[in-house]
């Protein structure tokens, strides 16, 4: 299927190139943490001008952080096609097909990064020197997560990262940029988002085991197995509901948000579907990223739904 694809142009190489299917993880976090925002603190004044400016600025960190990903997989040869061992295309395919050039992909990463570091200087003089802080960090984790020296994907530490940056980090920077004060419950509160987010990078380094064992890669799937990796994906999908449920208990958030349970079908469509992964290389491949980009999109559906039940709340609290 991969060896047979046409070199998309214009904007439709732009958004193979940036991955755009993975938004959901950058979008999400800022209208969740948003809306908490009004949620926690009643009465706060919504700047709705302050609230795109940071979703530009997410959406902009992790694209830079998509791109340096691919510009290093591929020096590393991971998203290189090798028929010899097995290995098809991978990443974003623009690098390994060569529909961009690595000088085209590192003008993107630096264009996205900078724009984000402007957003990010200007939301601190708004907003206060937390901002600075959940900048920085967001910089260091879209840099580092696969740039050496740490190279943090390669050493099964990709999973930390994306849940602090893109789960905590998103949902509590959103926050603060509404109430201009740190709070730790929407940190607390940012964990089944997070949970979701860890699944998508999970479900990818699933997929990629046999080709990323072959580099010398680390991630969580090849250090516990495909057996337990799978256990763990259930994990972290149904712990992101179980986490939802939890918070309505104790009142952390309002019973509205209870709303996303409608989701469960798709999650259970998700997990089943991970139980029959092909082992050959090309129908694990084409499965797996069907998988993954499903992922994804349950994410968006998971959190929509979240982010409308609570709507609903401050509907009714009127």
């Amino acid at each position: 299927m991969q060896q047979d694809m046409t070199a998309p142009k214009g904007f439709k190489l732009f958004m193979m190139a940036i991955r755009s299917y993975a938004f959901p993880a950058s979008v999400i976090p800022v209208l969740y943490g948003s809306i908490l925002s009004v949620i926690l603190i009643p009465g706060v004044r919504f700047n709705f001008f302050l609230f795109a400016l940071t979703l530009v600025g997410a959406m902009a960190v992790h694209v830079g952080s998509n791109i340096i990903n691919d510009i290093y997989d591929f020096k590393k040869g991971i998203d290189k096609e090798d028929p010899e061992i097995g290995i098809p295309h991978g990443g974003s395919l623009v690098l390994s097909k060569g529909f961009v050039s690595m000088k085209g992909m590192k003008i993107i990463a630096f264009s996205s990064l900078i724009l984000a570091s402007i957003i990010g200087v200007f939301l601190y003089f708004q907003c206060g020197i937390w901002i600075l802080y959940l900048m920085a960090f967001g910089l260091f984790a879209a840099i580092y997560y696969t740039a050496n020296p740490f190279a943090l994907k390669y050493k099964a530490l990709g999973d930390l990262m994306v849940f602090l940056s893109f789960g905590v980090g998103m949902t509590l920077g959103s926050y603060y940029v509404q109430v201009k004060e740190f709070s730790w419950i929407p940190l607390i509160l940012s964990t089944p988002i997070g949970l979701l987010i860890i699944a998508i990078l999970h479900s990818n380094n699933i997929r990629d085991m046999k080709f990323d064992g072959t580099f010398g890669v680390k991630t969580i799937p090849i250090l516990i197995g495909e057996k337990l990796s799978i256990y763990l994906y259930y994990a972290l999908i149904f712990g992101a509901y179980a986490a939802i449920i939890l918070f309505v208990v104790f009142r952390l958030l309002p019973w509205p948000a209870l709303l996303n349970l409608i989701t469960l079908p798709s999650a259970l469509k998700l997990v089943k579907m991970l139980k029959n992964f092909p082992e050959e290389t090309i129908p694990r491949w084409e499965m797996g990223t069907k998988h993954n980009i499903m992922t994804a999109q349950f994410n968006m559906q998971f959190g929509i739904m979240l982010n409308i039940g609570l709507l609903i709340a401050l509907y009714l609290a009127r």
